[in-house]
């Protein structure tokens, strides 16, 4: 139906899930958490690389500092104790030593190196060489080119002699593409597990979410059996946090249904306060004159408008009732059976068809009013014949009273739903029928329309809201 039931909210606006919420915030947690460890032990591991070959330097550093003497000021080396490492002796292999000569304005003068530089330049800059010689004895290490171009880690250490006015430069060079190379690897393989670590965190915490709202679920299908009827209150067992809620929402039912009651009450208090001063009235306009006949029809006027919105009073009250259903098979063919006893005159026929599934949603009295009605206004304009039928589908209920009488032109249809408007004054009745069963299907969401029918007639639809199954 395009209308909403009566009871349901229109004010309350979705904004989002609490799930999804939750399960985007612990994702962007987890990835931040897991970016940073990421990069901290990438890190960390680029550091260590870098420490275990600033050791090897400075080992490398000792070894030519050891085959390194000045006697009379003259730089003489021991090739015995000059690094043993093969790969010093073959060209541009990525291993590197060198010993430079300082003059007095810290510029090369003369050098000795290993063979495996291969006649390259010893690419050393300026500010290198002052910061070492401004702390002899002190090892700085940095990554500079290399001979043959290629990114190496070197270790720069200046040394003096009591003998020698200037210093000399040690020099060892580890090429470290090698080392970068297990960087990068390790970085790479690092994110895949990091990767698949997030994956493992978003399914547990998409778990966990499930397990923890279960509750709320719980009290939502046990809400809508509350509202179908099938229990009273919210039972069982809920966790400490959601126990309060329970609690409130038990006590709001309770406080609905003794609402509704104390409607229904007063209801019935005005019904009978009401009812015995106009019968008064109506037993005391017996005469025959103008003014007894005046009384006696505004008695009349005065009694029907009041069961008429008596009834819709105690209508509205009771489609507030949490959990009403009413199996409309009954019903329909309880009126419709009554109606061709009262019309057998015309040999009055009414074909029922219900569908198995129609429940309607409201008090059994309720819909009693509305099917009779309907059933009473096809009965007295039909010639024999009367189609019912009654249907489930996604939007609710659909009632069709089908008649083959003379039928209503669609200009008077709008008319013949209004209160009082009587389009026949020949026929009898109030005229209040059809405007009752507007009013109150209006009451509980619903809709009347009054349409061609395919037996000749006029046809009467209306639509419902259904009681889950």
């Amino acid at each position: 139906m395009a209308e909403k039931a009566a009871g349901e909210t229109t004010g309350t606006l979705t904004r989002g899930s609490i799930a999804r919420r939750m399960l985007v915030a612990a994702g962007v947690w987890s990835a931040v958490v897991l970016l940073a460890a990421g990069w901290s032990l990438q890190a960390f591991y680029r550091s260590e690389t870098d420490n275990q070959l600033d050791l090897q330097l400075n080992e490398t550093l000792v070894s030519i500092a050891a085959s390194v003497s000045a006697e009379s000021g003259i730089v003489t080396f021991d090739d015995t104790k000059l690094p043993k490492d093969e790969r010093f002796g073959r060209a541009l292999s990525g291993r590197y030593w060198a010993v430079l000569n300082l003059d007095e304005r810290g510029e090369v003068s003369d050098r000795r190196e290993s063979i495996s530089f291969a006649d390259e330049d010893l690419m050393l800059a300026g500010d290198t060489r002052k910061q070492a010689t401004s702390e002899p004895g002190v090892v700085r290490h940095l990554d500079a080119p290399g001979p043959d171009g290629r990114q190496t880690r070197i270790g720069v250490q200046a040394v003096t002699f009591p003998e020698r006015p200037n210093p000399i430069l040690l020099y060892a060079g580890f090429d470290r593409t090698a080392a970068d190379a297990s960087v990068n690897s390790f970085a790479l393989r690092l994110a895949v597990a990091l990767a698949v670590l997030a994956l493992g965190l978003i399914g547990g915490v998409f778990v966990v979410i499930r397990y923890g709202l279960r509750p709320l679920h719980t009290i939502q299908h046990s809400l809508g059996d509350v509202r179908a009827g099938r229990r009273d209150n919210l039972d069982g067992e809920y966790p400490t946090e959601l126990t309060p809620l329970v609690t409130e929402i038990n006590t709001l039912i309770t406080h609905n249904r003794k609402v509704v009651e104390r409607a229904r009450t007063h209801v019935g208090n005005l019904a009978h306060a009401l009812k015995t001063p106009l019968a008064v009235l109506k037993n005391e306009a017996k005469g025959t004159d103008k003014l007894a006949e005046l009384v006696r029809r505004q008695t009349e006027a005065m009694t029907t408008n009041v069961n008429h919105y008596l009834k819709r009073a105690q209508a509205a009250a009771q489609a507030e009732v949490l959990g009403a259903r009413t199996d409309v098979r009954e019903p329909v063919e309880g009126i419709a059976r009554m109606l061709e006893r009262l019309h057998r005159d015309k040999g009055l026929a009414i074909d029922v068809e219900v569908d198995a599934n129609a429940i309607f949603r409201g008090e059994r009295g309720d819909f009693d009013e509305l099917i009779g009605n309907l059933l009473e206004n096809a009965a007295k304009w039909c010639k024999s014949r009367i189609n019912v039928k009654v249907t489930r589908n996604d939007d609710g209920l659909q009632v069709t009273v089908d008649d083959d009488g003379p039928g209503l032109p669609p200009e008077h249809r709008a008319k013949a739903l209004e209160r009082g408007k009587r389009l026949d004054e020949s026929a009898p009745g109030t005229g209040l029928g059809l405007s009752i069963v507007t009013e109150l299907a209006d009451i509980y969401g619903g809709r009347l329309h009054l349409e061609d029918s395919p037996i000749g007639g006029l046809r009467a639809r209306l639509e419902l809201p259904a009681a889950p199954l």
